[in-house]
């Protein structure tokens, strides 16, 4: 069984698309993965890396009810918890793979829009018990939306012939221990995740 996702084809007006995709970029490694942080708060502050200020604004006004409409869609007890929209840049190098993993609890409605080139690979999503995978396929202004469950499992990799870029578009709160109510987790158990991973991390990279 996998989680609930919408799939939506030419997600965004020609001129936005193409705007995106004309963005001037630096180049990675084969392997490796930059990512551009831009985002939209609540109030209208805009914080921007690769995109002006302007752009960001008007994707949020063309796209934000979109956003909403299926975050309403696929977990409606976390609209209240809204605080921000990402609009991030992700260029992955020809070689670039992430993992099986699951998107983290500030994120309330995950997207992806493939950008460029005309021809890579999409996103593997996984059933509850990682044993049935699915593709979704690229295709240029294709987007991927789903909102995070505890078994919302995902990777992706480039095709190894070219770089791989992407909008990911997302919604965003800083109020974790609302998500951790209505997923019905414990707020306690997350801090102490946090708490073991920057300890691991630290005494691995130390170690190196």
């Amino acid at each position: 069984m996998f989680f609930k996702y919408e799939v939506i084809d030419n997600f965004m007006n020609e001129h936005d698309f193409n705007e995106l995709c004309s963005l001037e970029l630096n180049d990675v490694n084969s392997k490796e993965k930059k990512v551009y942080h831009n985002r939209i708060f609540k109030n209208g502050t805009i914080e921007s890396s690769c995109i002006k200020k302007e752009t960001i604004k008007k994707l949020h006004n063309n796209y934000h009810s979109k956003a909403i409409d299926l975050l309403r869609k696929y977990s409606p007890e976390k609209e209240k918890l809204y605080e921000y929209s990402d609009f991030h840049i992700v260029i992955a190098g020809k070689d670039h793979s992430f993992p099986i993993h699951n998107d983290t609890h500030n994120k309330l409605l995950s997207g992806v829009v493939y950008l460029s080139p005309d021809k890579n690979f999409g996103t593997n999503i996984f059933s509850m018990d990682k044993k049935e995978k699915k593709n979704i396929e690229w295709k240029k202004n294709r987007a991927l939306f789903f909102s995070r469950t505890q078994n919302s499992f995902h990777s992706y990799e480039s095709d190894g012939v070219s770089n791989r870029i992407t909008l990911i578009y997302n919604l965003m709160t800083t109020n974790i221990r609302g998500v951790c109510k209505i997923e019905k987790n414990s707020y306690l158990l997350f801090l102490i995740k946090q708490k073991l991973n920057k300890i691991l991390l630290k005494y691995f990279n130390f170690n190196i």
